[in-house]
């Protein structure tokens, strides 16, 4: 499964979480150098929405979070669970 799939189905079933590049890093096991690139593809289709945060403590004084997106915000996957298994 791709890195890609794993965020988007965590933000699916968490939809309040929050990530920072660091901890997507560490939760699927890659360098936090590369996960803005990886997650690209996300941020295009809206699955992810990335945020640049301050933060005193950071050299940079700022980190990036990602959260769930906008297309996964309006169908969240409870809903869609519930549908599906309310078909006959």
């Amino acid at each position: 499964m791709s890195i890609v799939t794993h965020v988007a189905v965590f933000f699916a079933r968490n939809p309040e979480e929050e990530l920072t590049t660091h901890d997507v890093g560490i939760k699927w096991n890659m360098k936090p150098n590369n996960v803005s690139a990886s997650l690209r593809y996300a941020e295009a289709k809206g699955w992810v929405t990335r945020t640049k945060r301050a933060d005193p403590t950071t050299r940079a004084k700022f980190r990036w979070v990602y959260t769930a997106g906008p297309l996964l915000l309006q169908n969240p996957l409870g809903e869609r669970e519930a549908a599906i298994s309310s078909r006959p």
